[in-house]
């Protein structure tokens, strides 16, 4: 019955009935109410004690990712970080000395910078860069990153989005510059078939004449040109992968149960 009182939790902060969890004083106030309840809900989280504490929806899929991180964790990149949870956690472990996040909502990365300024992680950073830009200036950043994070958010590298119309629309272009900005594991979960795209990459699929390259098959076949495909379930409705650099060695997670 766990999940129908987070329900019930849920429902009473949509209508006023009950107060969202509060953040840390400190960290500003229009800051920590977006961490906690805002769009998208399975990026929200808490900073309780100095610490980060995911909402619901976000715990399941973290827990699914974290148990497929390399040990140790040396490095890690989130090509979509939202408001930086993966990142900001990752930057907590004494055993990561580097980690990025990149995306292209600004509002976002001055997000990540304050939450990472209020927990004194000094060498986290985010940055708005595309995944070309990103490719041609990684060693700026250390070069090469041992963990890549790359969830639901394919298929705007691929069609682009409303924030952003920059795209590649090819398979192997994307995970060309994926595996120069990876040295060791991708994760990967993201939706692989066209009909389950947002209307909007659909639509753009049509117009561009490409309803037929976009399917799981050609996908994996892309990806399998520069990594080893570890299929290891799926998060949620989507498939989850590991995408392994050939002949790096890195410890491989037992199967687990499937996040929601």
């Amino acid at each position: 019955m766990r999940w129908f009182g987070r329900r019930v939790q849920r429902w009473s902060e949509q209508w006023g009935l009950a107060r969202p969890p509060t953040c840390d004083p400190g960290l500003p106030s229009d800051v920590a109410g977006y961490v906690v309840d805002s769009y998208p809900q399975n990026h929200n989280y808490i900073v309780r004690q100095g610490r980060l504490v995911p909402r619901h929806k976000l715990k399941v899929r973290f827990e699914q990712l974290a148990d497929a991180y390399p040990d140790p964790l040396e490095s890690l990149l989130d090509l979509s970080c939202s408001k930086g949870f993966f990142v900001l956690d990752a930057a907590g472990r004494e055993c990561c000395s580097r980690t990025l996040g990149v995306d292209i909502d600004q509002r976002e990365l001055a997000v990540c910078r304050s939450v990472s300024g209020f927990l004194g992680y000094r060498e986290s950073r985010f940055e708005k860069l595309r995944l070309h830009e990103l490719a041609d200036s990684i060693d700026d950043f250390g070069g090469p990153f041992q963990t890549v994070l790359l969830v639901n958010s394919y298929q705007y590298l691929y069609f682009g989005s409303s924030r952003s119309p920059d795209c590649y629309r090819d398979h192997e272009t994307i995970f060309g510059l994926i595996r120069r900005v990876c040295s060791g594991r991708v994760l990967f979960s993201n939706r692989t078939e066209l009909r389950q795209l947002q209307r909007s990459c659909q639509a753009e699929a049509m117009k561009i004449g490409h309803h037929g390259d976009y399917t799981e098959a050609k996908i994996l076949d892309a990806a399998a040109q520069h990594f080893r495909v570890i299929p290891h379930g799926r998060i949620g409705k989507w498939p989850f992968w590991m995408l392994d650099v050939p002949g790096a060695e890195l410890s491989v997670p037992q199967p687990i149960r499937q996040a929601a």
